[in-house]
């Protein structure tokens, strides 16, 4: 059983108000209160499965209240705060200390003041994050056929950070080696240890695009969410930054599956009738690229069709 079929069950014996404009389905949950749309959601993580060995206490702070606000910046909200609650097997003073000052730190930079949250012991390093944002106009996931799929900045480095980690985990690199192969792709590194929600490009694509979501599970998966797809690789891998190409080589990795597959960025997936207008909006800020199109049927990247990858969630 994975993540996909416990939510089909729990959402089948759900029901909402009326004040409940969307529930589950997207990034967030929306409230609608008279003008204005309350959006909510709310993300668990542990130590075991979504913190890289190689984050400090202040990156897995950052890193959780990261992944909350990406969801708010994909509704093209904006951020109003947010709870945490913290579960630990074995608490540190040193590590709490350093965790809540990097949770300070970004929450102050997406303007997502900490209002509370919960403690509790637990088997293992546990935090689970609820963050509220507001918006006139929440966007849905859904595109519109003949619209163009867009993405935000560059998607690759958290792939390749990820198989970094993983061939020193396997013995394929050595202490000495990885350490080098880090210090040749600082930017890729950084990509996994420090994401960033795209909440000023959220805020300011709203009006001009027609559905967004955040690249969190994998390119591959989160296209599903634009509908049906064509995607132009060409288009897609002008986009990808020259250490993804070059790791890419150095470790012979096949490019395009390596962006495809790569999850936990955080930049926006969107879809637009008015590329030019989307560029134009960000230009200051961040890229924009069209990688393909909403179709009618079909799921295909350069015509042939693609599975949809990218991380669920398993039992």
């Amino acid at each position: 059983m994975n993540e996909l079929d416990i939510i089909k069950i729990i959402s089948k014996n759900l029901s909402y108000s009326n004040g409940v404009e969307k529930g589950i389905g997207d990034d967030c949950a929306v409230f609608k209160f008279e003008n204005q749309h309350l959006v909510v959601t709310t993300d668990m993580m542990f130590k075991s499965t979504h913190f890289p060995s190689i984050l400090t206490p202040f990156q897995i702070g950052m890193r959780v209240v990261t992944a909350n606000v990406s969801d708010i910046a994909a509704m093209c909200a904006k951020p109003l705060g947010m709870v945490i609650s913290m579960g630990f097997d074995n608490p540190k003073k040193t590590f709490i200390d350093e965790m809540s000052k990097g949770i300070n730190f970004i929450s102050k930079e997406y303007g997502c003041p900490i209002a509370g949250g919960d403690t509790n012991k637990a088997p293992e390093l546990t935090l689970s994050g609820t963050a509220f944002g507001i918006t006139d106009n929440p966007i849905y996931r859904g595109g519109i056929i003949g619209e163009d799929i867009c993405i935000t900045g560059d998607v690759g480095k958290v792939n390749c950070a990820l198989k970094l980690l993983e061939m020193k985990d396997k013995g394929i690199l050595g202490n000495i080696e990885f350490e080098k192969t880090m210090s040749e792709f600082p930017r890729i590194m950084k990509k996994l240890a420090e994401p960033k929600a795209r909440v000023k490009e959220g805020l300011l694509l709203n009006k001009i695009i027609t559905s967004c979501c955040d690249i969190s599970d994998g390119l591959s998966k989160d296209l599903n969410y634009t509908g049906n797809f064509e995607i132009n690789s060409k288009n897609l891998l002008n986009s990808v930054s020259r250490e993804v190409i070059e790791f890419c080589e150095k470790f012979d990795m096949d490019l395009l599956k390596t962006v495809l597959n790569s999850g936990e960025e955080f930049e926006l997936l969107f879809t637009t009738p008015d590329f030019k207008k989307a560029e134009e909006k960000l230009k200051d800020i961040n890229s924009v690229t069209k990688i393909g199109k909403v179709v009618e049927s079909g799921k295909t990247v350069d015509g042939i069709s693609v599975e949809l990858e990218g991380y669920v969630h398993k039992w």
